[in-house]
């Protein structure tokens, strides 16, 4: 009888396909460091300072002091992101879990910042101390969000985008406030490896070493987890204690890597999802291989990116640089990832519907408004202490960036309401699905290359930035049917990788890159009379349109099935509602930045105040987030006397504390 022989020819594919990867990962890396090394000698050059170090040889002394500790710190930062990432992905069973995306990194930033700022230079604290209490001080914030969801995966990457968006709100803010101290924050934040000496190899290896000996350490525990907790709880182990314990030697890692070269994203994400691929299903295997694809990641493109920097006094920060490499894996990996979809709060089925007055609503908030800008018109802040004011001249001062600010914050609520009931997604806008950061880097990039003169220039270059990327929202969206969750991290991805571009273009060094920050921020006070007339007639036009097509708005909101089974097609419905949203947010984009939560909150404070319906909630909507941007336009002026805030940023200060305490409800 013939015996059947099996085999397993899978697994052997994916070892000869991660040594194939490994093999071209490192040859890769051979011919970049030819081309790469000092005074182009290429390897020849490394191997003598490395083995025939000479003190008095002026390329040996280069390589030794900028090159190699280069090299080195972007080995053992790749490393460390990925073991990060692993770590907190097994932990939490979440598969699109890293520093990044939980909001780590960017409290890891702001305990930096404050750090420089309130700490006494003559303390010699170590960086990576109020780092690593940013850090845990954000992803508590995070815990605490999403522990009201059970911990879904999709709720706390919701949390940590809402988290890491209002810190690095207050990271610019405090930035503007103390620009001389921070002055290379803004670079630094983009991820920067450039060196001097060994000091930062000497600080992160044990930093890194010993955290990752204390997790393979743990390894029996922590595998227990994957069981699920009932199991490991049978087993012996204490899941609190042991994931509270793993999850802080992640942050500490992450708070080390952060302190010494600033935020590397998607490094976390994109490592352990490849080692996962090559088939590592042990803990051991799993941290070690990320550690390791980290480390090639990351050293590849630092390699890439050091032969067009400097070019003309530019630095291309490498975090920025992996952003824009990983955003693209980010999108590939939500295709193939299923999510639990747990958007609404357990609590939402209770809630009691009653109607509201929509016309004495709006009327009432009409008034509010009307006296909102009278005062912001007329009371201010002068040297000589507070004063209400009516004279003309200073009437004529205050008045543009007053009717700017209103009429933005009107056209990002029109915009915000409509993504929303597009999308059937609550925690959609046009700032987290990307649209105000195409725009954004379409006006810097015309800024940077010289194109974009006047406004009709720059309305051109924004429109075709925000529709680029409406485009890419719609093209990929409609291959999961506009599943929420989906859609929702589709963006994120894009808004990250945007962002990334973003950064680079400011670090060019061009003179007209660092003048954008100012706007980047939402500013107002740089407006003009032509901008309150092209405000003012493109957000009356496309507002007037969005209340004509109520009745598509009402209905895509319920289905695509209800809505295609009552005559609409949909998809020419989404199509058009969705140029609607990016004509709005480049209008607004173009005039007072892109950084703004009006999108995300107006629509949410609307239905707070009973407005589900789609035209009592646009109306509601569009008044409200005028009446934000009236106040932080007002405050961002006033309340720092002479130091004047841009609104935008304001607003989202304002607009992020409101959607903290929302989440957590």
């Amino acid at each position: 009888m013939n015996t059947l022989k099996i085999h397993n020819p899978p697994q052997q594919r994916i070892n000869f396909t991660a040594a194939a990867l490994f093999a071209a990962a490192l040859v890769s890396i051979v011919g970049l460091l030819e081309i790469t090394a000092p005074y182009t000698q290429g390897i020849p050059l490394i191997w003598d300072t490395l083995f025939h170090y000479d003190p008095a040889n002026y390329q040996h002394l280069i390589t030794h002091l900028t090159y190699l500790p280069r090299l080195s710190v972007a080995i053992i930062c790749g490393f460390a992101l990925a073991v990060a990432g692993c770590v907190m992905q097994f932990v939490l069973r979440n598969p699109i879990a890293s520093p990044t995306t939980l909001g780590v990194a960017a409290g890891a930033e702001l305990g930096m910042v404050l750090g420089i700022l309130l700490i006494p230079a003559n303390m010699a604290i170590p960086n990576f101390i109020p780092a690593f209490i940013g850090g845990c001080l954000a992803t508590g914030l995070v815990f605490a969000l999403s522990s009201s969801r059970g911990f879904s995966p999709l709720h706390m990457v919701l949390s940590g985008m809402i988290v890491s968006l209002f810190l690095g709100s207050l990271n610019t803010m405090l930035l503007m406030l103390h620009e001389q101290q921070l002055t290379s924050i803004f670079v630094w934040g983009a991820g920067v490896l450039n060196q001097n000496d060994w000091l930062s190899t000497q600080m992160l290896i044990p930093l890194v070493t010993l955290p990752t000996l204390l997790l393979l350490f743990l390894q029996r525990p922590l595998s227990a987890l994957q069981f699920g907790d009932n199991v490991a709880t049978s087993l012996g182990v204490n899941i609190k204690q042991i994931k509270l314990l793993c999850l802080s030697l992640a942050i500490f890692i992450t708070a080390a890597v952060v302190s010494e070269v600033g935020l590397i994203g998607f490094v976390g994400i994109v490592a352990p999802a490849i080692a996962r691929m090559l088939g590592a299903r042990t803990l051991v295997k799993q941290i070690l291989l990320s550690g390791l694809i980290g480390s090639l990641i990351l050293l590849t493109v630092d390699l890439l990116i050091q032969p067009f920097s400097g070019v003309g006094g530019e630095l291309l920060p490498t975090g920025a640089m992996t952003a824009l490499i990983g955003a693209p894996f980010l999108l590939w990996l939500l295709q193939r990832t299923k999510l639990q979809a747990d958007l609404k709060a357990r609590s939402e089925h209770v809630e009691h519907y009653r109607h509201v007055d929509t016309v004495k609503l709006v009327t009432a908030m009409v008034v509010v408004l009307i006296l909102v800008t009278l005062f912001a018109l007329t009371v201010g802040k002068t040297p000589l202490g507070w004063e209400l004011n009516v004279n003309r001249s200073v009437f004529d001062l205050r008045a543009p960036r007053v009717l700017v600010a209103l009429l933005a914050g009107v056209g990002l609520a029109f915009a915000g309401t409509l993504i929303q009931r597009i999308s059937n997604n609550p925690m959609a806008s046009p700032e987290v699905l990307g649209i105000s950061s195409g725009a954004a880097l379409a006006l810097a990039l015309g800024t940077v290359l010289g194109i974009t003169v006047g406004r009709e220039q720059q309305m051109l270059i924004g429109t075709v930035g925000a529709l680029s990327v409406t485009a890419l929202v719609w093209l990929i969206g409609r291959k999961h049917n506009f599943a929420p969750a989906q859609t929702l991290l589709t963006g994120i991805a894009l808004s990250a990788g945007l962002d990334a571009l973003l950064r680079i273009a400011m670090s060019s060094g061009h003179d007209n890159a660092t003048t954008l920050l100012t706007w980047l921020s939402g500013s107002t006070y740089l407006v003009a009379g032509q901008d309150i007339l092209i405000l003012a007639v493109g957000v009356t036009l496309t507002g007037a349109i969005a209340l004509s097509l109520n009745r598509w708005v009402e209905l895509i909101g319920i289905g695509e099935v209800t809505a295609n089974s009552l005559g609409m097609d949909s998809t020419v419905v989404r199509l058009v509602l969705l140029l609607l949203v990016a004509a709005l947010t480049t209008l607004c984009t173009i005039v007072i930045g892109p950084l703004s939560f009006i999108g995300l909150l107006a629509p949410h404070m609307a239905r707070s105040l009973r407005q589900y319906r789609a035209v009592p909630q646009m109306l509601t909507a569009a008044v409200l987030g005028a009446i934000i941007m009236v106040i932080a336009d007002w405050i961002g002026r006033t309340l720092w006397f002479p130091w004047q805030f841009p609104a935008g940023l304001l607003a989202s200060l304002i607009g992020g504390g409101y959607f903290l305490y929302l989440m957590r409800r």
